[in-house]
């Protein structure tokens, strides 16, 4: 599987670790988009014959690209590796449990990256296995519109921002680095924008490691507001944080699970904080007001973007 792939305009990046199968039609799938792209498949230490599967059924496949690496290191981590190595200047990063039953929707993102303060776009998405709910999408088409919240399976991104920015910060392992990228864009003066394009299907793999989520969810939180969260706030910020953690893990009934993960995150934090980068007040407030309220026209916050 070899690709001249400088004549791509895009690249996508899929990390993938024992899904062989629904992996199998996510890959289908991209090849049949309307435009060509190059595709990097990071197997992040399959031992379900993952990499001979492709090799099997894509080996013939110019644009296909296959990387294993031997360990498992996390989907972060592997999608840092991808944008490194995509000759792309958008990069798409795509679970492995996803589908693109239209063949435009790539298409549709890219035009979405028609205004200098476009840093990514989100894909929309529906939970195929759930219900119908169409996520992280635009409100209409008729403006361009400011969001926080996105996908890290679902979005796009320009490949000189991302890397500019470092990528995601891989000390997450998983779990908030989507976050806290859209803080850095926005600190940087880039928004993320909610995508119009037809729909990604998504088949929500039951191979999930939900305890640990319930662990790395608090961890996670906690060390978002030691990166990023300027002083004076950052210490409501990370109290409030550490009891919002507990009460939820409370609820679904892993306490203990909530009290290791705010542990961590203040240990974390503490260990992270030579890296600590506080975005300005501004921008945090910024931050909190397009959480809130999910959807924000461009033309409405332009003026407070650096």
């Amino acid at each position: 599987m070899t690709s001249s792939a400088l004549q791509y305009r895009a690249t996508v990046i899929i990390p993938t670790k024992n899904r062989k199968d629904i992996l199998r039609e996510t890959v289908a799938s991209i090849l049949a988009q309307s435009i060509p792209v190059e595709l990097l498949i990071m197997d992040d230490g399959s031992t379900d014959g993952t990499s001979q599967m492709l090799q099997d059924e894509f080996g013939s496949e110019p644009r296909v690209q296959v990387h294993r690496s031997p360990i498992s290191q996390g989907p972060t981590i592997r999608r840092n590796e991808g944008a490194e190595k995509a000759q792309g200047e958008v990069i798409f990063t795509i679970d492995d449990d996803c589908t693109l039953p239209c063949p435009d929707t790539f298409a549709q993102t890219l035009a979405a990256f028609d205004h200098p303060r476009v840093g990514a776009v989100t894909i929309p998405f529906i939970n195929v296995l759930k219900d119908k709910t169409l996520i992280s999408a635009a409100p209409d088409s008729a403006s361009i519109y400011a969001t926080y919240d996105f996908y890290g399976g679902m979005v796009a991104f320009k490949r000189d921002v991302f890397l500019r920015l470092g990528g995601y910060r891989t000390y997450y392992f998983m779990h908030v680095e989507e976050p806290d990228l859209s803080l850095r864009l926005l600190s940087n003066g880039f928004i993320v924008r909610l995508g119009v394009a037809e729909p990604i299907h998504h088949h929500e793999s039951p191979i999930r490691e939900s305890k640990r989520l319930h662990e790395l969810g608090p961890r996670n939180h906690v060390l978002y507001a030691a990166y990023n969260v300027p002083f004076p706030d950052v210490v409501p910020h990370m109290l409030i944080t550490s009891w919002r953690a507990f009460a939820h893990t409370l609820k679904i009934r892993h306490p203990w699970l909530g009290v290791k993960g705010i542990a961590r995150g203040w240990g974390a934090s503490l260990h992270e904080l030579p890296r600590r980068r506080p975005v300005s007040r501004v921008c945090y407030r910024l931050s909190r007001e397009l959480k809130r309220r999910g959807a924000v026209a461009l033309q409405e916050i332009e003026g407070r973007l650096s």
